[in-house]
């Protein structure tokens, strides 16, 4: 194939990266999994829930090796590895019956395959489109928002296919045949995704660039540096440790919230009764909606970087994100209302995750934004963590759910204050 031809294909490899992405966004499906799975291993979600940190904790910490084993063997082959052990993990999830099983086959194995997945496409696309980084980041990551969206319904459908209440006291052995059975046949779809759009990645000729397009011009205004830079010199600059602590903060702030909305709507008295005219809301069709969302606003934010620099982008959804964060417990009076605010919190959610791969292009560089993005990308690892387990424990002790969005919204406002802070590095 030319160089001519492989070049008038470059969109080809945003096609890849939705079909892999598309597979590895159901790790948000845990809150439709649940449902079936915690009973099904008789334990309550409060543990279960651990399963889905683990798996982003697993998530984050193999991204680290992931953007530099790409880097060397290139995307596709590491992408296929993530979807080898994708296969594994949900796969041998139908075998476990335990907790423990689940949380190493569900949580660890399933966590490192999408690690080896995720970052391949963006890294690859990176390369192929600096004329439109943030555009070609929401687009690559976009189908990680809208995966869960599709698979809240085939996880249903497997799982529950009668549509029996879970207050029922049938459920559980209704249910607990279909269990082994959804494992593999979502492993299966996953794989196929992931492998499938494995085989479309690669990366440009060494030097190349879009025909006509000039590399905008450094500058601290637009927090390009111009520069590049490898892993072990982008982690002694202070730039680094500003942004991966922004990242943190923005994303526990959507994840808290993520976790907690439906909780927050289903808040009983001491007679069980709802409290809050959203108790009754149809939580799957908020999710899926949201989900929409939120790979909606990996696009929307990613283009708008490329308007207006990833600088101005963030700063305007952290200061959005804030804004919602802090009138969130309003919702409680609507449903409508309610999933307006969702929908919007998941949007602002969704651009962390074409507006730090953009940044860390812009800052340290685009030819080793695999590498850099990788160790970046710990910070999600951080923020996953302690936005799935947190929830419970937050609310417990401060008992009440507008602390909980109060305190989110001045963590939004702080990364909207540590962006506007962070200055493009110079050469080291």
């Amino acid at each position: 194939m030319s160089t001519e031809q492989k070049i008038r294909n470059r969109w080809i490899i945003v096609i890849g990266a939705i079909l892999i992405q598309l597979a590895l966004g159901t790790i948000y499906s845990w809150g439709t999994l649940t449902i079936f799975v915690s009973p099904y291993l008789n334990e309550i979600r409060e543990v279960t829930v651990y399963v889905f940190g683990v798996g982003l904790l697993s998530f984050a910490i193999t991204m680290i090796f992931a953007g530099q084993l790409q880097q060397k063997y290139g995307p596709k082959k590491i992408a296929i590895l993530g979807g080898i052990l994708i296969a594994v993990g949900v796969i041998s999830s139908a075998l476990m019956t335990t907790f423990i099983g689940l949380l190493i086959t569900y949580g660890i194995i399933f966590g490192a395959g999408i690690g080896f997945g995720y970052v391949c496409p963006i890294a690859a696309a990176g390369k192929w489109f600096p004329d439109k980084k943030g555009l070609i980041n929401g687009l690559a990551v976009a189908g990680f928002g809208a995966g869960s969206f599709i698979f809240n319904y085939v996880i249903k459908g497997l799982a529950n296919p009668t549509g029996i209440e879970v207050t029922d006291p049938g459920f559980l052995t209704t249910i607990s045949p279909n269990i082994p059975v959804m494992f593999i046949v979502i492993g299966i779809i996953y794989t196929i995704l992931v492998i499938g759009g494995a085989m479309l990645l690669n990366n440009p000729p060494e030097g190349w660039a879009p025909p006509g397009w000039t590399p905008p011009p450094a500058s601290e205004e637009s927090g390009i540096s111009g520069l590049e830079f490898e892993r072990k010199q982008t982690i002694k600059l202070p730039q680094f440790w500003m942004i991966w602590l922004t990242f943190i903060l923005s994303a526990i702030s959507g994840l808290m919230v993520i976790g907690s909305y439906a909780a927050f709507a289903k808040t009983v008295d001491a007679g069980d009764n709802f409290i809050y005219a959203i108790g009754t809301a149809d939580f799957v069709m908020i999710g899926s909606l949201a989900a929409l969302f939120n790979g909606l606003g990996r696009i929307v934010w990613g283009q708008l970087a490329d308007k207006i620099t990833y600088k101005k982008s963030m700063m305007l959804m952290f200061i959005t994100q804030a804004v919602l964060m802090f009138l969130y417990f309003t919702t409680n009076i609507n449903d409508v209302y309610f999933l307006i605010m969702t929908c919007a919190i998941y949007f602002c959610f969704g651009g962390n995750f074409s507006l730090f791969p953009t940044a860390t292009a812009d800052l340290f560089g685009s030819k080793n934004l695999g590498p850099n993005y990788g160790i970046v990308f710990t910070a999600y690892g951080v923020a996953g963590f302690i936005g799935a387990v947190g929830v419970n424990l937050f609310v417990t002790i401060f008992g009440s759910y507008l602390i909980l969005f109060i305190v989110m919204g001045i963590m939004s406002i702080g990364s909207a204050i540590l962006i506007y802070m962070t200055k493009p590095p110079k050469r080291i």
